[in-house]
């Protein structure tokens, strides 16, 4: 809000003795700041005598200063109507009309303020000639809405105090979410709100669970938030504001149950500025962060950092002035699919306040592929949108708003829009031991299969061997899995080009490291009817070499096998041969041939009917047994 006038000097005592007390007392708590108890007292005066225009334009300037702006509307039209003359009443009146999308009635009233300026006063006028123009934004936003849906999360989730700050898994079954409810742990209230604590609920059968703080020592006396979390719902970015902190960002790992003590994101992430939001790609490697440091662009601004091999992220580089503006900009959050980077900015095209944009961006370098975009209305209003929390197809997004029929101050919302698309696939699933059909704690490795390069690593829930991984269509991904004391698991998903979102449910079956164990090589790959083994096989196969030479007395038999096209002996000379071949690689890389035998079944051993690609595709395979 551009500067206020104090109207406290301008109150009259016209109104009615018993009216009076009330004032007087509201007026106490006006000039100490706390607008919301000062409220209660004005409006008690006002419904004894309501025809006091210095109590309608004080009780209006307490709406606006407890950030309740709409509700201030009626008491300034009346305070205009008995006569008060401050300048800035047509402000308020144009900033009230303005959040009620009435913009023609708010430039008219802007209009007539700027004319009150003095030539001087440029940044005011600055501040107005914006403000006239987010009206102008509007009104050609609002001529062509957006089809959204829009319901509120309910009374399970949402209370009667600020709920916000939506952070979901990729899957929608973690919801994580900022409250400042009267059970706070800091306890305390400044403005009559109480300090940021953090909770969780899980989605079962549709149903969200009775949100719970989050335990071991996550939320404290001070401001905890959560402002981000990864795809796979393993990590959350929190913000810590007070006591030693001022404005940082730090991480907390779910080990089973248990989210680890928030680690501070180090000194490439958090300065002596103010660092309140992350979000991090669905590979974990990128961070965007916003600060409103020396150096920028705007007043805050979206910065990224990619992980180091030790594990830290590195220095970090602010995007470029297609995003970021002389305006603020806030609460990135990058999709899953790698390349949509949702934000929400006071510049660009925006309506009023903050708007959600979206544009395409190169997560490795930075560089914007296509120009932010406003998402138009009903999505953005003339008020604050920020911190909405995208899902993985891209149709649904989870924000906080405060809006009429709501349960509390600031609601949990859901909108859906019909027409949103994501290119890429979701492997989801649980991870258990074949044998006793328990959780088992795995790494997930997913491999470019064209250069052999790891681009993720991600470990499935100790406690409930849940795992989560995103792929973005354009590559041919290797997926392993690995667990001390059981055989690798290996996928090849192939997804070069991808209109659309899918999901792979994947319950994964750990086999133990024993005699008779038997496992697929399904990144092991053959030039078309050859048995020359192609480079993209090499990662596979080192996995197989590193089991023998981590366990001497093992040996193996490597069997290969054909679907059903073409000719029966020919099948079969081709599986031998391809067996032999990768028992070839193996010696060459050290191990006795007395470990290795081999055996081509050609299309006898089918594991799947020959009726599909997709099937004669699992038909077309090399195996491994553990013979001894």
């Amino acid at each position: 809000m551009i500067a206020m006038t104090s109207a406290i000097a301008a109150y009259s005592q016209n109104n009615s003795k018993a009216a009076r007390k009330y004032t007087d007392k509201a007026l106490e708590y006006f000039k100490a700041e706390d607008y919301e108890t000062a409220l209660t007292y004005f409006l008690k005066s006002d419904s004894l005598d309501g025809n006091d225009q210095d109590v309608s334009y004080l009780i209006s300037l307490s709406f606006f200063r407890s950030d309740q702006k709409l509700k201030a509307l009626p008491f300034l039209l009346k305070a205009k109507a008995g006569g008060i003359k401050e300048p800035e009443l047509e402000l308020y009146l144009g900033e009230a009309y303005h959040l009620s999308h009435k913009f023609d009635k708010a430039i008219e009233h802007l209009t007539l303020y700027r004319s009150t300026l003095r030539s001087s006063e440029k940044e005011t006028v600055k501040e107005v000639n914006d403000l006239i123009q987010n009206c102008k934004n509007g009104i050609e936003l609002v001529k062509t809405p957006v089809e959204v849906k829009i319901k509120n999360l309910g009374n399970v989730i949402n209370s009667a105090f600020p709920d916000y700050m939506p952070a979901l898994s990729a899957d929608e079954s973690l919801l994580i979410f900022t409250s400042r409810r009267d059970n706070s742990t800091g306890g305390l209230k400044i403005n009559n709100l109480y300090f940021e604590d953090i909770y969780i609920s899980t989605k079962k059968d549709d149903k969200w669970s009775t949100p719970e703080k989050l335990g071991n020592g996550i939320n404290t006396p001070s401001h905890d938030a959560c402002v981000g979390i990864s795809p796979d719902g393993q990590q959350i970015f929190i913000y810590k504001d007070g006591g030693e902190y001022f404005g940082d960002l730090f991480v907390s790992t779910l080990s089973g149950k248990t989210w680890s003590i928030p680690k501070s994101l180090g000194p490439n992430i958090n300065t002596r500025s103010w660092e309140p939001c992350a979000t991090i790609t669905a590979d974990q490697n990128v961070l965007f962060f916003v600060s409103n440091k020396k150096g920028g662009i705007g007043g805050t601004d979206i910065y990224m950092s990619k992980r180091q091999p030790n594990g830290e992220f590195g220095p970090a580089t602010i995007l470029s002035t297609e995003i970021n503006t002389s305006k603020d900009e806030f609460s990135p959050f990058i999709h899953p699919d790698g390349k949509t980077l949702y934000f929400s900015s006071k510049g660009h095209n925006s309506m009023g306040g903050y708007d959600i944009f979206s544009c395409t961006i190169n997560t490795e370098t930075g560089q914007v592929i296509s120009k932010p975009v406003n998402l138009g209305y009903p999505i953005n209003t003339a008020d604050d949108e920020v911190y909405f929390s995208w899902s993985a197809d891209n149709r649904r997004a989870y924000f906080s708003s405060e809006r009429s029929g709501g349960v509390g101050e600031k609601d949990l919302y859901v909108l859906e829009r019909p027409k949103a698309e994501a290119s890429l696939v979701m492997l989801k699933g649980t991870i258990k031991g074949c044998d006793n059909k328990k959780p088992v704690t795995a790494s997930i490795i997913v491999t470019d299969i064209a250069t052999g390069k790891e681009i993720g690593k991600y470990s499935s829930n100790s406690s409930t061997g849940k795992y989560i991984v995103i792929l973005p269509a354009g590559k041919n991904y290797g997926i392993t899995v690995e667990a001390p004391g059981y055989v690798f698991y290996s996928k090849n998903i192939d997804i070069p080009s991808l209109d659309h979102y899918k999901e792979i449910d994947d319950e994964i079956c750990m086999e133990g490291l024993k005699k008779g164990t038997v496992f697929v090589l399904r990144n092991v790959f053959f030039d078309v009817n050859k048995a020359t083994l192609r480079q993209e096989s090499e990662s596979e196969l080192e996995r197989v070499h590193e089991i023998l030479t981590s366990n001497p007395s093992i040996k193996m038999l490597i069997s290969g096998h054909t679907d059903s096209d073409g000719n029966d002996e020919y099948n079969l000379k081709l599986s031998e041969n391809r067996a032999h071949a990768v028992k070839d690689y193996l010696i060459n890389k050290g191990v006795s041939a007395e470990r290795l035998s081999y055996k081509g079944y050609g299309e006898t051993k089918p594991v799947a009917p020959n009726d599909s690609p997709d099937n004669k595709q699992l038909n077309r395979r090399t195996e491994i047994e553990i013979v001894e």
